[in-house]
Order: C-alpha cells, then structure tokens, then sequence
C-alpha cells in the first residue's frame, strides 16, 4: 500500500541557531564546554565529559574522518566524526569515491541545512 503524507511546519531554531548557520555556511559549529574545553558535533547542551551546560561555540576545521558508510534507496548516507569533537553523526554523502577516509562539510544554501559531506583527497 502507497500512502503519501505531506506536513507543513516550521521549527524554531533556538540554542542551535548558530550550528544551523553553519550548515548553511558549510562551516561545522561544535558546542563547546569552557569547564573542560571539549567540542561536541552535533552540539549537545550538556558536557558528556564534565555534566555542565555547554556555554559556547566553536568552529572545526568541517573535515570529517567517514567511519561507516551505506549506499541505500534514499541515497547514500555515513557516520563520520568531524576533527576537533567528540561525538559522530550520520550525513548524507556527496559522490564520495568508495575509498574516500575523509570528506568536508558542504555548503546547503539552498533548501533546509543538511548534514552533507562532500569528497576531500586524502591527507
């Protein structure tokens, strides 16, 4: 059974506001602990390491080690941690080669911001 569903809504950024620009920018946001100076990417709002409030942010070189990958019906998509931060996340990948290690965030100035990698070389 084929059954479409279309949603109309609108999310108010809030305290990601600055990691959503950077999306759009292509630049990688990290929430950043001042207590004991860790990076989360994605932002979360509580220090994993120390139990405090995260209480800034950080900008990350957006070059990301790619640690799995799948190709699937929507595309292909991998969990890569970004240097700099702790913390891994899924995105959508860009046309990276199946020997690609590393990709660098990209820009989405159009449409909503995506978690999307495009291809690096190799360092």
């Amino acid at each position: 059974m084929k059954h479409q569903v279309s949603l109309d809504y609108s999310l108010a950024e809030g305290w990601l506001a600055p990691w959503i620009e950077g999306l759009r920018q292509g630049k990688a946001i990290a929430s950043h602990c001042k207590t004991c100076g860790g990076a989360q990417f994605p932002p979360l709002r509580v220090c994993p390491d120390c139990r405090t409030p995260s209480d800034g942010w950080v900008t990350l070189s957006g070059r990301a080690a790619i640690q799995w990958r799948t190709t699937g019906a929507d595309g292909d998509f991998a969990v890569a941690k970004f240097e700099g931060a702790h913390g891994a996340t899924v995105l959508r990948s860009a046309h990276l080669p199946p020997h690609a290690a590393h990709g660098r965030l990209r820009a989405c100035a159009e449409g909503p911001p995506i978690l999307q990698l495009e291809p690096e070389p190799d360092l």
